[in-house]
């Protein structure tokens, strides 16, 4: 239970630094995400949205950040690989990780090319988040734990205060080793 409310007030706090920050805002909030059976919601990521419809961060800096609202989580291999590519690796390898992922913030334009991250949605992995790019996500070594739930990506990305393209680190390793130690 501590770390539930540890975890609540954290993202309160998130939410609440970027209702203060020029160039930041909260959308309205627009009910649950939907996504596929056999995932999972993690609590601080029902939370989110439960408060809010996603955010926009820093919208005239030169590294922006949209956080995906629960109507725009979609996807990642579909949109970072194509939609070919991600059907071949569902059918041939099940397991992979990027199977369960989706994107949770577009850097930039939102871009294929720009930066983003992805959430976990597989049920042992729920709720870390990657940094992934189109010409390095689902590669072993090149996809970097930027955090391990909601509030700390809030968190990192407002680090960013715009004016860089990733957020800082350190980083809690690769996806694909904490795929492995699981």
């Amino acid at each position: 239970m501590a770390s539930a409310n540890r975890q609540s007030n954290a993202l309160e706090r998130a939410l609440d630094d970027i209702t203060t920050r020029i160039g930041c805002h909260l959308r309205p909030p627009v009910g649950p995400p939907r996504i596929p059976v056999g995932l999972a919601v993690p609590d601080d990521l029902r939370e989110l949205y439960r408060r809010c419809g996603g955010a926009t961060l820093f919208e005239d800096a030169p590294y922006p950040w949209r956080v995906s609202g629960p109507d725009e989580l979609v996807a990642a291999s579909p949109r970072l690989l194509t939609p070919d590519i991600a059907e071949e690796i569902a059918a041939t390898d099940p397991s992979d990780l990027t199977n369960g992922c989706f994107v949770i913030a577009d850097g930039g334009t939102g871009t294929s090319t720009e930066p983003h991250i992805v959430i976990d949605l597989h049920p042992a992995r729920a709720g870390l988040c990657y940094l992934a790019g189109w010409d390095t996500y689902g590669l072993v070594g090149d996809m970097p734990i930027v955090a391990d739930g909601i509030a700390e990506l809030l968190q990192r990305l407002l680090a960013t205060n715009g004016q860089q393209p990733a957020p800082p680190g350190p980083y809690h390793g690769d996806a694909y080793e904490e795929h492995l130690r699981r």
